[in-house]
Formats: C-alpha cells, sequence, structure tokens
C-alpha cells in the first residue's frame, strides 16, 4: 500500500466508522470542539478585549479562562479513560460517580447552558451578516440562520459532521488570512494594561469566558463514538491546546495591527486588517453556524440520555430515538428551548448567563475526579493519570471564577442547582441504579472515625446505647427486638450474636434487622455457636472490641436463656467492663411502647453525695430518659428508706439529681418499708427499671417481677456512663 492509500486509510480511521454512524477522534470530538471554540469571540470580541484590558489584561483574562477549561479537560480526560463513558457526557460522569440526583442537577443547567450557547452563536452570526449587508434587517436574519441549523440537525448528525468537515478548511483558511495580514503596514505598540472604558476585568471575564468553553461538545457525543476512552482525551485536549495557542496569538495580532480606538469602535477589525477580508468574513460566517450547529447536535442528546434515566419531565416522549439513533424528539425540544433563547436579543446579553452556568459544570467535573482520587479506591485506574493538584486547582478556579464573574456571587446559579437537586430528590424520586462513590466516601470517613476513635478514650458525653445482643430462639428475638428499638431510638447500634444455629433464628433477626435499619439504626447480626458456655459471647466481644460503635451494652433475656449460661455471659460482660441489662418480661405485659418507666434507686445512707458516677445509679436512669423520650411519658424516681431520718437527705439527692440530669417530667418518691411491699404498692408503671445485685439470683428476681407486675430490667453500670453528662 502507498502512502496516498495509507494517508487516506489514517483519515477515515480517524474521521468516522460509517456502519452504525459512529464517530472517530477528528470528526466525532476534535473538529467540533475545535469549531464550537474558535466561534464568535475570536472575529468579534476578542479585539474589545485587547482594546478595553490592553493585551497583558487581555492575556490574563484568556488564561483564567483556559486554566478552568484545561483543568476540566484533564480531569474529563481522566475519568473518560476510567471506564465506558455511556451517553450523556458529563451529566454520565458526574451520576456515574456521585448519582442521578447529583448528575441531573449539573446536566439540566449544563443541557440549558448547550442550548444558550447555541443562540449567541447565532446572534455573532447576524453581526456577521449586517457587516456586509448593513440593510437587513436582524431579526429575519437571526431567525432565517437558526431555522437553517435547525433543519440541518434534525436531518441527522451525520450531515452536520459533513457539513462541518467542510467548514474546517474555511475557518484555518480565514484564521491564516487574518494572521497573515500583519504584514500590512507598521505595527502599534499595544498598551500592557488598559484603561478599561466599557467594562472591568471582571466584566471581561464574563463576557469572553464562552470563548474558551466547548470542550463538552466531544464528550457530549460519546454515546455516538466509536472508541470514547481513546477519542475524548486525545480530541478535547488537543483542540484545547490548538485553540489556546490561536486566541493568544490572535490577542498579540490585535494589539499591534489596531490602534486601541479603533477596537473599541469597530468589532469587525479582523475583517478590515486581514490579508484577504471576505475570507475573514467567511470564515466568521462559516465558524459561528458550525459553532451552533455543534451546541445543538450535542445538546438534544445530553436531554435524551438524562430523559431515558427519568431525570427530566416528559421522560418517555425525550428518550424516543428514530432507527437511525437520532433523538428526534429531544432535538425539537432543544430547538424550541433555542427559540425562546433568541428573544435575549443580542450576543452580548447572552454570554454571560452561559459563563456561570459552564462553569457550575466544570466545577462538578473537577470535583468528582478529585474523590475519585481521594478516596484511591481500585475500581480508579484511568489509562490517562493526572496529579491530584490538577482537579483541585480546576475546581479552586472554578470557584473563585463564579463567585468574581457572576453580579450575585454566584448565589443564583447555586441556587437554581441546589433547587434541581431537591426537586430531583424530594418530587421526582430519582433511583441511581448503579453504585456510586457515594458508598466511598462514606466507607473512607468511617475509615478515618474508627481510627481517630481508637486513638481517643470514649468520654461520658460520648455514650450511647451500642447494644450486644445474644439470642438463641426466635422467641427471644421477639422479645428483646422493641427494647432494642426503643433503647437505640435517639442514637445507637444493635449487633444481635446467635448463638445456635436455626433457620427460623436467622429469618427473625434478618426481619428485627430490616425494621432497626429502616428506623436509620445500625444493625447486623453475627453467628457465634458456642461449643461451651459463653465462648460465643466471649468471642463476640473480643471481635468487636476494636470496631467502630464497639458494644458497650450487653442486652439478655432471663426468661430464654439458660441460667448457667446466663450468669456465665454476665460474668463476661463485668470482666470486660461492659454494662448489662437483664429484661424479665410478663408474659401477659410484654415490651412495648413505653409512657411511664419507674426507675428504683438503692438506699445510699448514709452518704448521699451525687457526682459524675454513681455505681447502679447512671445507666438505670439512662435507659429509663431512652425508653420514654419517643413517647414523651413520665419517669419515677424512686428509693426505699432502711432510716426514715434519711429522708431529707435521700430527697435532696434525688432533687438534684432530676436538675443536674436535665430529666424533664420527673417525679421523685421517696419511700419507707420494703422494695418488695412498695413495688406491689407502687403506681402502675409501663416498666420498672431496678439495679443488678452483686451477686444474680434468677428466682430473686423473679420474686421482684411478680410484685411488680410488669415487666422488669435489672441493670448494672459498666462505670463508663453517667446521668450528669
Amino acid at each position: 500500500m502507498g502512502w496516498q492509500e495509507q494517508l487516506r486509510a489514517a483519515v477515515a480511521r480517524a474521521t468516522t466508522t460509517e456502519e452504525g454512524g459512529r464517530f472517530g477522534t477528528f470528526s466525532g470530538v476534535y473538529r467540533p470542539v475545535f469549531l464550537t471554540i474558535l466561534g464568535a469571540l475570536l472575529y468579534l470580541r476578542e479585539g474589545w478585549l485587547v482594546a478595553n484590558a490592553g493585551l497583558g489584561g487581555a492575556l490574563l483574562v484568556i488564561a483564567a479562562a483556559y486554566l478552568i477549561t484545561g483543568t476540566t479537560a484533564m480531569s474529563l480526560s481522566s475519568i473518560a479513560t476510567n471506564g465506558r463513558v455511556k451517553a450523556g457526557g458529563a451529566f454520565a460522569i458526574i451520576a456515574a460517580a456521585l448519582g442521578l440526583e447529583a448528575g441531573g442537577a449539573i446536566g439540566i443547567p449544563l443541557y440549558i447552558a448547550q442550548t444558550v450557547s447555541s443562540v449567541m452563536y447565532l446572534y455573532a452570526f447576524t453581526e456577521g451578516w449586517m457587516y456586509l449587508f448593513p440593510n437587513h434587517r436582524a431579526g429575519i436574519v437571526v431567525t432565517l440562520a437558526f431555522l437553517g441549523v435547525g433543519g440541518l440537525v434534525l436531518r441527522s448528525a451525520a450531515l452536520a459532521f459533513k457539513a462541518q468537515a467542510v467548514m474546517l478548511f474555511v475557518v484555518i483558511a480565514a484564521i491564516a488570512s487574518a494572521f497573515l495580514g500583519w504584514s500590512n503596514g507598521l505595527p502599534y505598540q499595544p498598551a500592557i494594561l488598559g484603561r478599561f472604558p466599557d467594562a472591568s476585568l471582571l466584566e471581561c471575564f464574563a463576557l469572553f469566558f464562552p470563548a474558551a468553553t466547548g470542550i463538552m461538545v466531544g464528550v457530549g457525543m460519546s454515546g455516538s463514538l466509536d472508541d470514547p476512552r481513546r477519542a475524548v482525551p486525545r480530541g478535547t485536549l488537543g483542540a484545547w491546546g490548538t485553540t489556546l495557542v490561536i486566541y493568544a496569538a490572535a490577542a498579540v495580532w490585535y494589539g499591534t495591527v489596531a490602534s486601541r480606538e479603533e477596537l473599541l469602535a469597530n468589532k469587525l477589525a479582523m475583517v478590515d486588517h486581514a490579508l484577504f477580508g471576505p475570507l475573514v468574513l467567511f470564515g466568521l460566517l462559516s465558524s459561528t453556524l458550525m459553532a451552533a450547529l455543534s451546541s445543538l447536535v450535542a445538546a438534544p442528546r445530553l436531554l435524551a440520555a438524562m430523559a431515558e434515566l427519568r431525570v427530566v419531565p416528559f421522560a418517555d416522549r425525550l428518550s424516543v430515538t428514530t432507527a437511525a439513533g437520532e433523538p428526534r424528539n429531544a432535538a425539537l425540544a432543544t430547538l424550541g428551548i433555542a427559540a425562546i433563547g433568541l428573544l435575549a436579543g443580542s450576543l452580548d446579553a447572552i454570554a454571560p448567563i452561559i459563563t456561570s452556568f459552564f462553569i457550575m459544570t466544570y466545577l462538578a467535573v473537577n470535583v468528582v475526579v478529585f474523590v475519585e482520587q481521594w478516596l484511591k479506591l481500585v475500581s480508579w485506574r484511568p489509562t490517562f493519570e493526572i496529579r491530584t493538584w490538577v482537579p483541585a486547582v480546576g475546581a479552586v478556579a472554578c470557584l473563585l471564577g463564579l463567585v468574581l464573574s457572576s453580579p450575585a456571587g454566584g448565589l443564583p446559579e447555586v441556587t437554581f442547582v441546589g433547587g434541581i437537586w431537591l426537586w430531583l430528590t424530594r418530587r421526582r424520586h430519582v433511583e441511581t441504579p448503579w453504585e456510586t462513590v457515594q458508598s466511598g466516601i462514606a466507607q473512607d470517613v468511617a475509615a478515618w472515625a474508627v481510627l481517630r476513635a481508637s486513638q481517643l478514650k470514649r468520654s461520658e458525653r460520648s455514650w450511647k446505647p451500642d447494644l450486644m445482643i445474644p439470642v438463641s430462639s426466635a422467641d427471644e428475638v421477639a422479645v428483646l427486638a422493641p427494647l432494642a428499638e426503643a433503647l437505640t431510638e435517639t442514637r445507637g447500634s444493635v449487633r444481635w450474636i446467635m448463638l445456635r444455629q436455626d433457620g427460623g433464628l436467622e429469618e427473625r433477626v434478618r426481619t428485627s434487622t430490616r425494621q432497626l435499619e429502616a428506623e436509620d439504626v445500625l444493625c447486623s447480626s453475627h453467628e457465634m455457636v458456642e461449643d461451651a458456655p459463653g465462648q460465643g459471647l466471649r468471642l463476640a466481644i473480643h471481635a468487636m472490641k476494636g470496631t467502630l460503635f464497639a458494644p458497650n451494652l450487653v442486652l439478655f433475656s432471663a426468661r430464654h436463656q439458660d441460667p448457667s449460661l446466663l450468669l456465665t455471659s454476665l460474668d463476661l460482660a463485668k470482666q470486660q467492663e461492659l454494662g448489662a441489662v437483664l429484661a424479665l418480661d410478663d408474659a401477659r405485659r410484654p415490651f412495648g411502647p413505653t409512657g411511664t418507666v419507674t426507675v428504683w434507686l438503692s438506699d445510699r445512707s448514709p452518704s448521699w453525695e451525687l457526682g459524675l458516677h454513681v455505681t447502679n445509679l447512671d445507666l438505670p436512669v439512662l435507659i429509663a430518659w431512652l425508653l420514654t423520650r419517643r413517647q414523651k411519658g413520665r419517669i419515677r424516681l424512686a428509693t426505699v428508706l432502711r432510716d426514715e431520718e434519711q429522708r431529707p437527705a435521700a430527697t435532696a439527692f434525688l432533687e438534684d439529681l432530676v436538675e443536674l440530669g436535665r430529666l424533664a417530667n420527673t417525679t421523685i418518691h421517696v419511700l419507707g418499708g420494703t422494695i418488695d411491699e412498695r413495688l406491689r404498692d407502687a403506681p402502675p408503671s409501663d416498666l420498672h427499671v431496678l439495679g443488678m445485685p452483686e451477686k444474680v439470683d434468677l428466682a430473686r428476681l423473679e420474686q421482684l417481677r411478680e410484685a411488680a407486675q410488669a415487666p422488669c430490667l435489672f441493670v448494672r453500670d459498666s462505670g463508663h456512663e453517667s446521668a450528669l453528662a
């Protein structure tokens, strides 16, 4: 094969794959990005920028704009090589990482920006046309241009891209003709910093920034590319670098071929100072039409991709494509929105709006890539690797650009994006049908928290009930599940420890786990089959000691556990400095909603001192508060005295406990007699909480429960709780 045939074959591969209407790197990415960037503002506003801001100011504006788009282009290129880029471009990238809510919140403004930018290019075309035919009516010209471009878009994207192939040569010839005009006449000495007679530096940036946009056009065609993982990075970065050189050279050209006064007055100075002016004018008309065409080809594909995932209204209609894969309905909707945008009336009115929306999109892309890099997940393996500082710099630059260029500091744009996110979350209830990095973020934060928690001593103020519940039967789970849910209603966690293999037990634990998780309680189950009494619980305690939310409270059922195993487990909990709760339910009154809880505190004569830690007081009081919180119930604090002379001291002790413990809706009762008598005489209560004796006698505990005629909890502190903290 001769070199001519090899060249033709290479060009064919680079341009398009005819089968299936797929596009290659050159035709699908580089060319549309190049033509979109080198659109209206190169011919119509860069000369004004140089005159207004000076050559140094103009280069500063160009550098700032290209810093934002360059870092974003690199971030896009990196994420595009980390997996298959789906249809929808930036929307697909953001949605894949952060979910459909975030993808839609950014994708909808991006779609609006792409659609409205086509209007900007059409107005630029009109300015060039009016230069040739000043007697024509601008409204008619822009309308006819819109109808022509719209018809081409509706016909097919392939036809639109074939038209671009012709126009590319025209644009290159026009730029060459302009630069060759450098030889005409003596050069001017450009001012380094202008006087800003028409606009401030920030206003110049807001007006000129759309000139650097267009990098999303290529990734917006990702669903129609032959090999998006290769095409997007090569085409996008190639076009970005080429156009940066052209814009920088054009700034120098403008500053040296014409005076400041001429550039301010004549927006088409490039035509007058080119080697062959009509060719530049033809290039202006061609490039603006092609830029509008590129935007109107990419925007419907973005809309159709969002519609396919139910992110936008009328999704069923907008997601429909023709037999050739063209999103015809989405294209019609896009043209309708663009027609409304024509009412803006001028290029200068459109440009600042586009700036804000594009910067928001670029910010999101850089944040996504930075998060992916920061998480260091195994799934993040892009073939185009960039340093972490690239998306970080891009994100910071986007924030500064948004705050400084927006009239209200970016607040309207952020509010708009936030409103879309809330709408997608609350009203449309979109659900992301794939895994996102949100779980990775949560896991990374959790891992940091575990490390941090392991380095700090757990304080009384941070106490919450992290329950470990050993169970041997489904009936035992049924008894303890309502109690576990009530104890962890505010915050806490539950770990079920299954001490035997039983299908019914496993099913009941799964059901309870789902119920607790529905209440936003961290819940898990573990099977620890015992070969010897207490072995399963011992293994569970040691295995979970260093975990996040390590258990600090063991909940037992006195009625469903083997007595010897129960006593062994209570001793083990004490050795490991865990709080213990022994639940003794009443067959006629199981554990359930708790409106009134009576806490029986032991006689502390003769020393009634209230401190940060008081044995068999802190945990009973905290449990009573937890159990009554949901129902806004009542707590009764009661103590039975052996010596009536201690009544004043006991009363003062309980009053201080109520005040310092912030126990709302709590009454105190100082009684005489015996605990059995007072339990029998006590007003009706949904639950009684008592301290656990040093030596546990299960028969004695049952006697107390019978006297109370209600479910009872026997509680032993670990020494790490405090009712006063």
